[in-house]
Protein backbone atom coordinates (compact mmCIF):
# COMPACT_ATOMS: atom_id res chain seq x y z
CA UNK A 1 0.00 0.00 0.00
CA UNK A 2 1.68 3.24 -0.65
CA UNK A 3 1.09 6.15 1.63
CA UNK A 4 0.68 9.87 0.73
CA UNK A 5 1.98 12.18 2.69
CA UNK A 6 0.18 15.28 3.60
CA UNK A 7 0.78 18.64 3.81
CA UNK A 8 0.88 20.65 6.66
CA UNK A 9 -1.27 24.02 6.55
CA UNK A 10 1.16 27.10 6.73
CA UNK A 11 0.42 28.45 9.91
CA UNK A 12 -2.09 31.36 10.65
CA UNK A 13 -0.23 34.84 10.84
CA UNK A 14 -1.86 37.63 12.92
CA UNK A 15 -2.68 40.62 10.87
CA UNK A 16 -2.05 43.79 12.70
CA UNK A 17 -3.87 46.90 11.56
CA UNK A 18 -1.74 49.97 11.56
CA UNK A 19 -1.97 52.96 14.15
CA UNK A 20 -4.23 55.23 12.09
CA UNK A 21 -6.19 52.32 10.74
CA UNK A 22 -9.18 53.95 12.29
CA UNK A 23 -8.69 57.29 10.68
CA UNK A 24 -7.99 55.56 7.25
CA UNK A 25 -11.62 53.63 7.34
CA UNK A 26 -13.30 56.81 8.49
CA UNK A 27 -11.55 58.87 5.41
CA UNK A 28 -12.96 56.07 3.11
CA UNK A 29 -16.26 55.93 4.62
CA UNK A 30 -16.74 59.98 4.05
CA UNK A 31 -15.71 59.62 0.46
CA UNK A 32 -18.68 57.01 -0.14
CA UNK A 33 -21.31 58.71 2.14
CA UNK A 34 -22.11 61.01 -0.95
CA UNK A 35 -22.13 58.85 -3.71
CA UNK A 36 -24.36 56.50 -1.54
CA UNK A 37 -26.80 59.48 -0.62
CA UNK A 38 -27.18 60.11 -4.34
CA UNK A 39 -27.68 56.16 -4.94
CA UNK A 40 -30.80 56.07 -2.05
CA UNK A 41 -31.90 59.33 -3.71
CA UNK A 42 -32.30 57.87 -7.38
CA UNK A 43 -34.30 54.24 -6.21
CA UNK A 44 -36.41 56.16 -3.75
CA UNK A 45 -37.57 58.26 -7.40
CA UNK A 46 -37.57 54.67 -9.36
CA UNK A 47 -39.45 53.47 -6.22
CA UNK A 48 -42.01 56.02 -6.37
CA UNK A 49 -42.52 55.80 -10.02
CA UNK A 50 -43.09 51.68 -9.79
CA UNK A 51 -46.12 52.91 -6.85
CA UNK A 52 -49.35 51.73 -9.52
CA UNK A 53 -48.56 47.94 -8.96
CA UNK A 54 -48.26 47.30 -12.09
CA UNK A 55 -44.83 45.75 -11.70
CA UNK A 56 -44.68 44.33 -8.45
CA UNK A 57 -41.22 42.20 -9.55
CA UNK A 58 -39.20 45.12 -9.93
CA UNK A 59 -41.17 46.89 -7.04
CA UNK A 60 -39.45 43.91 -4.81
CA UNK A 61 -36.40 44.06 -6.09
CA UNK A 62 -35.96 48.34 -5.68
CA UNK A 63 -37.70 47.98 -2.07
CA UNK A 64 -34.03 44.87 -1.66
CA UNK A 65 -31.95 47.22 -3.18
CA UNK A 66 -33.21 50.14 -0.66
CA UNK A 67 -32.80 48.19 2.13
CA UNK A 68 -28.92 46.76 1.26
CA UNK A 69 -28.43 50.67 0.88
CA UNK A 70 -29.95 51.57 4.64
CA UNK A 71 -27.56 48.92 5.79
CA UNK A 72 -24.42 49.74 4.00
CA UNK A 73 -25.66 53.58 5.54
CA UNK A 74 -25.63 51.94 9.00
CA UNK A 75 -22.30 50.61 8.29
CA UNK A 76 -20.86 53.80 7.47
CA UNK A 77 -22.04 55.80 10.22
CA UNK A 78 -20.41 53.07 12.50
CA UNK A 79 -17.42 53.75 10.71
CA UNK A 80 -17.39 57.17 10.99
CA UNK A 81 -18.31 56.82 15.23
CA UNK A 82 -15.13 54.75 15.47
CA UNK A 83 -12.99 56.44 13.36
CA UNK A 84 -13.90 59.42 15.88
CA UNK A 85 -13.51 57.87 19.09
CA UNK A 86 -10.57 56.86 21.11
CA UNK A 87 -9.77 52.82 21.42
CA UNK A 88 -10.91 52.49 25.37
CA UNK A 89 -14.17 54.23 24.95
CA UNK A 90 -14.99 51.61 22.27
CA UNK A 91 -17.93 49.43 23.42
CA UNK A 92 -18.48 45.50 22.98
CA UNK A 93 -21.49 43.85 22.40
CA UNK A 94 -22.99 40.19 22.48
CA UNK A 95 -23.59 38.97 18.60
CA UNK A 96 -25.09 35.53 17.79
CA UNK A 97 -21.68 34.65 15.34
CA UNK A 98 -23.46 31.61 13.76
CA UNK A 99 -26.25 33.74 12.70
CA UNK A 100 -24.52 36.83 11.75
CA UNK A 101 -22.29 34.27 9.36
CA UNK A 102 -25.57 32.42 7.91
CA UNK A 103 -26.72 35.98 6.81
CA UNK A 104 -24.23 37.08 5.23
CA UNK A 105 -23.31 33.64 3.15
CA UNK A 106 -26.62 34.07 2.22
CA UNK A 107 -26.35 37.33 1.56
CA UNK A 108 -23.56 36.76 -1.18
CA UNK A 109 -25.08 33.34 -2.08
CA UNK A 110 -26.07 35.12 -5.10
CA UNK A 111 -23.11 36.06 -6.70
CA UNK A 112 -21.72 32.87 -5.53
CA UNK A 113 -23.54 31.14 -7.85
CA UNK A 114 -23.02 33.55 -10.84
CA UNK A 115 -19.72 32.82 -10.91
CA UNK A 116 -20.24 29.10 -10.37
CA UNK A 117 -18.49 28.85 -7.09
CA UNK A 118 -20.16 26.78 -4.12
CA UNK A 119 -20.85 29.04 -1.00
CA UNK A 120 -20.48 26.07 2.41
CA UNK A 121 -21.03 27.45 5.99
CA UNK A 122 -21.00 24.44 8.65
CA UNK A 123 -20.25 25.61 12.16
CA UNK A 124 -21.66 25.65 16.17
CA UNK A 125 -23.92 28.23 17.54
CA UNK A 126 -21.70 30.43 19.77
CA UNK A 127 -22.34 34.43 21.36
CA UNK A 128 -18.85 36.44 20.69
CA UNK A 129 -18.16 39.85 21.96
CA UNK A 130 -17.51 42.87 19.23
CA UNK A 131 -18.00 46.81 18.11
CA UNK A 132 -21.06 47.34 16.86
CA UNK A 133 -21.72 46.31 13.20
CA UNK A 134 -18.14 44.39 13.57
CA UNK A 135 -18.29 41.11 12.38
CA UNK A 136 -21.15 41.67 9.54
CA UNK A 137 -18.34 44.40 7.91
CA UNK A 138 -15.57 41.88 8.31
CA UNK A 139 -17.22 38.75 6.57
CA UNK A 140 -18.60 40.98 3.68
CA UNK A 141 -14.70 41.73 3.62
CA UNK A 142 -13.41 38.13 3.36
CA UNK A 143 -16.49 36.76 1.28
CA UNK A 144 -16.13 39.68 -1.46
CA UNK A 145 -12.29 38.46 -1.60
CA UNK A 146 -12.67 34.84 -1.58
CA UNK A 147 -15.49 35.01 -4.16
CA UNK A 148 -13.51 37.27 -6.15
CA UNK A 149 -9.96 34.85 -6.01
CA UNK A 150 -12.37 31.91 -6.46
CA UNK A 151 -11.74 29.72 -10.09
CA UNK A 152 -15.02 28.43 -11.14
CA UNK A 153 -16.13 25.38 -9.96
CA UNK A 154 -13.96 25.83 -6.71
CA UNK A 155 -15.78 26.48 -2.66
CA UNK A 156 -15.40 28.49 -0.36
CA UNK A 157 -15.82 26.95 3.20
CA UNK A 158 -17.26 28.76 5.73
CA UNK A 159 -17.06 27.43 9.23
CA UNK A 160 -17.30 28.69 12.72
CA UNK A 161 -15.40 27.80 15.89
CA UNK A 162 -15.26 28.46 19.42
CA UNK A 163 -12.96 27.72 22.16
CA UNK A 164 -13.25 28.56 25.89
CA UNK A 165 -11.82 32.39 25.32
CA UNK A 166 -12.48 32.83 21.35
CA UNK A 167 -14.53 32.56 18.39
CA UNK A 168 -13.71 32.04 15.09
CA UNK A 169 -14.72 32.46 11.80
CA UNK A 170 -12.62 30.44 9.20
CA UNK A 171 -13.14 30.98 5.16
CA UNK A 172 -11.20 28.78 3.08
CA UNK A 173 -10.78 29.10 -0.56
CA UNK A 174 -9.19 27.58 -3.09
CA UNK A 175 -7.82 30.65 -4.97
CA UNK A 176 -4.10 31.45 -5.78
CA UNK A 177 -3.69 32.00 -2.18
CA UNK A 178 -0.46 34.48 -0.72
CA UNK A 179 2.85 34.63 -0.36
CA UNK A 180 4.40 35.15 3.03
CA UNK A 181 5.15 38.26 2.15
CA UNK A 182 1.77 39.08 1.07
CA UNK A 183 0.35 38.44 3.99
CA UNK A 184 2.83 40.21 5.70
CA UNK A 185 1.71 43.62 3.47
CA UNK A 186 -1.94 42.29 3.74
CA UNK A 187 -3.26 45.55 5.62
CA UNK A 188 -1.05 48.57 4.41
CA UNK A 189 -3.68 50.92 3.22
CA UNK A 190 -4.20 50.81 -0.98
CA UNK A 191 -1.71 48.00 -1.17
CA UNK A 192 -2.66 45.02 -3.24
CA UNK A 193 -1.51 41.22 -4.29
CA UNK A 194 -0.48 39.61 -7.02
CA UNK A 195 -4.51 38.50 -7.26
CA UNK A 196 -6.22 41.87 -6.77
CA UNK A 197 -4.57 43.54 -9.33
CA UNK A 198 -6.46 45.02 -11.67
CA UNK A 199 -9.59 44.67 -9.41
CA UNK A 200 -11.72 47.62 -9.01
CA UNK A 201 -11.69 48.45 -4.84
CA UNK A 202 -10.50 50.71 -2.45
CA UNK A 203 -7.51 48.44 -1.23
CA UNK A 204 -8.80 49.43 2.49
CA UNK A 205 -10.66 45.77 2.91
CA UNK A 206 -8.46 44.05 5.20
CA UNK A 207 -7.31 46.94 6.91
CA UNK A 208 -10.74 47.69 8.16
CA UNK A 209 -11.28 44.38 8.83
CA UNK A 210 -8.06 43.85 10.69
CA UNK A 211 -8.51 47.04 12.84
CA UNK A 212 -12.61 46.14 13.43
CA UNK A 213 -11.08 43.09 14.75
CA UNK A 214 -8.53 44.41 17.04
CA UNK A 215 -10.86 47.17 18.41
CA UNK A 216 -13.21 44.24 19.36
CA UNK A 217 -10.39 42.33 21.21
CA UNK A 218 -10.12 40.05 18.61
CA UNK A 219 -7.54 39.70 15.32
CA UNK A 220 -7.41 39.08 11.67
CA UNK A 221 -5.13 35.89 10.97
CA UNK A 222 -4.10 34.62 7.21
CA UNK A 223 -2.33 31.36 6.39
CA UNK A 224 -2.64 28.81 3.30
CA UNK A 225 -3.98 25.37 3.08
CA UNK A 226 -2.61 21.93 1.81
CA UNK A 227 -5.06 22.43 -1.09
CA UNK A 228 -3.46 25.72 -1.97
CA UNK A 229 -6.03 28.93 -1.29
CA UNK A 230 -6.02 31.54 1.69
CA UNK A 231 -7.76 31.05 5.25
CA UNK A 232 -8.97 33.86 6.61
CA UNK A 233 -9.90 33.77 10.08
CA UNK A 234 -12.15 36.34 11.93
CA UNK A 235 -11.21 36.12 15.95
CA UNK A 236 -13.51 37.42 18.50
CA UNK A 237 -13.77 36.97 22.24
CA UNK A 238 -16.36 34.85 23.31
CA UNK A 239 -18.93 36.14 25.63
CA UNK A 240 -17.81 35.30 29.53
Amino acid sequence: MTTTARTAPHPLVPVLPLDDSPTIAAAAAHQVRGPLSSVRLRLELLQDRLADGRDAGTAREVRGVLSEVDRLSDVLEQVLAWGSAARDTVTTEPVDVLGVTAARVDAWSATACTREVELRLTGVAVTGCQIKGALEQVLDILLDNALHVSPRGSEVLVTVRATSAHVQVELRDQGPGMTDEEISHACRPFWRGSSGRGRQGTGLGLTIASALLAASDGSLELGGSPAGGLRAVAVLPAQG
